[in-house]
């Protein structure tokens, strides 16, 4: 089994005190913000190995050595990339971006307290969870204003349009997609996703080949005080009916609905045939506390996040997992961690997931228009940013989907080529 928590390794990792002016180098960096760097990464390696409860190999990758895997990446799949490391360290902001076959360039914000950055941050929650837009643009705008606009510059020299971020505690939940700038959103400007850590991720490229989908979930569940999901059927069989007719790539799909969603089944279907991708419409909770608490619910169980190997994704070759139901519970570190080690924790390159719980029939049109862009795509993740930008521009979905809450939950955690 690819259980990536056991076959990868970490180490990059970024300390503080260093601030460097200017655009992206192509020297070398310096050995004291390489050992910098190292830290950091290794920092963020060992909040996974606390969380899962497992030991994670440590290998040296260089500042200088990421930055080359962002430039090989950028000329293979015609997208530039860049890793930028939001860290809030309590008196200050740190960040750190590395840009492709640049050197890190780290800025460091002390008027940007933990208390001030988390009080904005939970406003912004609050307002796209509300649907107040005026709360949620004001302080999308803030939160831009201390993460990407001190890179604007240096960004736009190095043409990036595709984001990763490492998110320190506190921030590992943001709504990223839905920062604003001006009235234009960040998903606008940029595909991204979110990466536990560099070390930690698939760094080889192989294009997206659309192929068969296993879609699952249960509508209804064998414990009747769980509560329904009457949107799955829907979704499943919308995802079906599109991707048949879309003539955007050769999907096919396979269907375990209901009473077919067990473990068992789900083995039997993964052992058959591979699958490009793996879709299941369930509750899915990322919650408070240890890893055990948070779960994907089946049929007839809870699958815990630390018993998530009982099912052998890695039969499957699967580059993708999609969660279309799961949520989040922001503000918590825990939470947080499960949610960022969900491809990690299956072995599979690339998962999609939702912070919060979102309105069935949005769910399905944005899920569609992402099978869609996918096969056409050169990156997971530029389909996930086609379709958002299609939900706020308000073409291809059947109801109106403009607002944040539709659109900004969805995030691509770790690889996003």
């Amino acid at each position: 089994m690819r259980n990536r928590l056991t076959t990868l390794s970490l180490a990059v990792a970024l300390g503080s005190g260093l601030l460097l002016s200017g655009g992206p180098s192509h020297g070398q960096t310096s050995p004291e913000l390489t050992k910098k760097v190292l830290q950091m990464e290794r920092d963020r390696e060992k909040e996974f190995e606390d969380y899962f409860g497992e030991d994670l190999a440590s290998v040296s990758k260089t500042a200088d050595e990421t930055a080359a895997d962002l430039e090989r990446l950028s000329a293979e799949t015609g997208t530039r990339s860049a890793l930028l490391y939001v860290i809030p360290r309590k008196t200050h902001l740190h960040l750190v971006l590395i840009p492709p076959s640049g050197t890190p360039i780290v800025k460091d914000f002390y008027d940007v307290t933990d208390p001030k950055l988390f009080a904005v941050s939970g406003q912004f929650h609050k307002g796209i969870l509300r649907m107040d837009a005026a709360q949620s643009q004001t302080s999308g705008q803030q939160l831009y204003d201390w993460i990407i606009k001190p890179y604007e510059q240096e960004l736009a020299a190095a043409e990036i349009d595709l984001l990763l971020f490492c998110l320190g505690d506190g921030v590992k939940d943001l709504a990223l997609p839905a920062l604003s700038n001006k009235g234009t959103y960040l998903i606008e400007t940029y595909a991204m996703a979110r990466i536990p850590a560099f070390n930690l991720i698939e760094t080889e490229y192989k294009p997206f080949k659309s192929g068969q989908l296993l879609a699952m979930g249960a509508s209804q569940f064998q414990d009747r005080s769980i509560p329904a999901l009457p949107g799955t059927k829907k979704e499943i069989a919308g995802l079906s009916k599109s991707l048949s007719a879309t003539g955007r790539g050769d999907w096919k799909v396979t269907r375990l609905e209901n009473q077919a969603f067990t473990q068992k089944r789900i083995n039997q279907n993964l052992s058959k045939q591979p699958f490009s991708a793996l879709h299941l419409s369930t509750h899915a909770q990322f919650q408070p506390g240890k890893v055990e608490s948070s779960y994907i619910q089946l049929w007839d169980q809870k699958l815990t996040l630390n018993a998530l190997n009982a099912i052998d994704w890695d039969q499957s070759k699967a580059d993708l997992i999609v969660l279309s139901a799961c949520q989040t519970a922001l503000g918590d570190t825990d939470a947080a961690n499960g949610f960022a080690g969900l491809a990690l924790k299956a072995g599979i390159p690339s998962a999609i997931g939702t912070l919060w719980s979102i309105n069935d029939q949005s769910t399905t049109d944005l899920m569609k228009a992402f099978y869609s862009e996918l096969p056409e795509s050169r990156t997971k993740a530029q389909a996930l940013q086609s379709a958002q930008v299609a939900a706020i521009h308000g073409s291809g979905s059947s109801i109106a989907m403009k607002a944040p809450y539709y659109w900004a939950g969805f995030s691509l955690i770790s690889t996003p080529w």
